[in-house]
């Protein structure tokens, strides 16, 4: 069996939830996966021409892994738009994707919403179908973008054997439109973690660090806010900018730029506690940050606001929230305090591995023998 996989994010990108789904799959029989590539399914913005490309912060990927670009225009959500793409750039794609699931039995799984990824669910054989919904993508966009977008997802939700959400939120939100759901939170790949070692020395000005995409979702007036009342602490944070940074900021505020895992454990391990300031809206709602695992592995407190399922972990050990209206100097000290200790990391690792997510769910279930299925 095959995997035909409509990817939200690059092959060479940071190993997000895409990457341990694809291989959540090849490690329970699946031969060969194709990965297809994202491709521009919103219209341009003015501030594209501006965006630096990211360095390729990818690992090394399992080499049963077909990586299919697909070249479009970014007319997508114009009327006849996809068409033109058709026309144009799309025949030699389609000429692949037809072969790869003509080959033997496939499962479709669609990670982004997009016009490609909706012809392919119609008229391409599959045994088995799913949508893994990691995030609530027409809050991307705006406009015909973001109505086209919620179109192609709606069509596609409503199409396939099997919604994935990645949180409550999103979970609820297909589940009221009648999908068949099945919750698979994020986790991370415990594998990759260093041994945990227990803190002895304070820092001489501690960092709080944030690592992850500083996009709209950031929110900055209250990492300032921080920044302002804790000027022995320095703010480091580490990724790409997907908007422009407020131009003036404390000088204990410091960005670094986007970098592989290894890097990025390498600058955990400095930190005092990890940052998760998120704005609390539409988008974040359906969001559970991987990050929060990432911080957690490595023996850090996580610091963050109220937003998606990081509001459903309340009195969970380790996590501090930065509420409104309320004094935040005191519980950043707090978090900067507090020591996990040995037995809690192995406990929190075990359970909030990719492993362990993906080991029962519905999901693979199309791998177990039939036999196994109908019981």
């Amino acid at each position: 069996m095959r995997l035909l996989y409509f990817s939200p994010v690059p092959a060479a990108s940071y190993a997000q939830r895409p990457h341990f789904m694809a291989r959540a799959w090849l490690e329970r029989g699946i031969e060969s996966v194709c990965w297809v590539e994202p491709y521009p399914s919103r219209l341009p913005h003015w501030h594209d021409m501006r965006r630096r490309p990211s360095a390729n912060q990818g690992e090394a990927f399992d080499s049963r892994v077909q990586v299919l670009r697909v070249p479009a225009l970014p007319v997508e959500p114009l009327p006849g738009g996809s068409r033109l793409n058709h026309w144009l750039l799309w025949r030699p794609v389609w000429r692949t994707l037809s072969e790869f699931t003509a080959a033997g039995p496939a499962v479709l799984g669609i990670g982004k919403p997009c016009r490609l990824a909706l012809d392919a669910l119609s008229r391409l054989p599959a045994d088995f179908s799913f949508y893994d919904a990691m995030d609530d993508f027409p809050e991307f966009h705006r406009g015909i973008s973001r109505r086209s977008v919620a179109r192609l997802e709606a069509q596609i939700a409503t199409g396939v054997d099997l919604v994935v959400a990645s949180s409550t939120a999103l979970a609820e939100k297909f589940s009221n439109h009648g999908c068949d759901v099945e919750r698979v939170l994020n986790a991370y790949p415990m594998r990759e973690v260093p041994p945990h070692k227990v803190r002895r020395d304070p820092q001489p000005q501690p960092i709080v660090g944030y690592i992850g995409c500083l996009g709209p979702w950031f929110d900055w007036p209250l990492v300032l806010e921080l920044a302002g009342q804790l000027p022995d602490v320095c703010f480091e944070l580490i990724g790409p900018c997907a908007v422009s940074p407020p131009r003036s900021r404390p000088v204990n505020v410091h960005l670094r730029p986007a970098c592989g895992r290894e890097e990025a454990v390498a600058h955990a391990s400095r930190f005092a506690t990890g940052l998760i300031p998120f704005r609390r809206n539409r988008l974040t709602a359906g969001v559970d940050p991987i990050k929060y695992y990432e911080y957690r592995a490595l023996g850090l407190s996580a610091l963050s606001t109220r937003f998606g399922e990081m509001s459903a972990r309340s009195g969970e050990r380790g996590l501090f929230f930065l509420n409104p209206g309320e004094g935040h100097a005191p519980i950043v000290r707090a978090a900067m305090e507090y020591q996990s200790s040995p037995a809690e990391v192995a406990t929190f690792r075990r359970e909030n591995c990719w492993q362990a997510r993906f080991n029962g769910a519905r999901l693979f279930r199309v791998m177990e023998p039939r036999s196994r299925r109908a019981a």
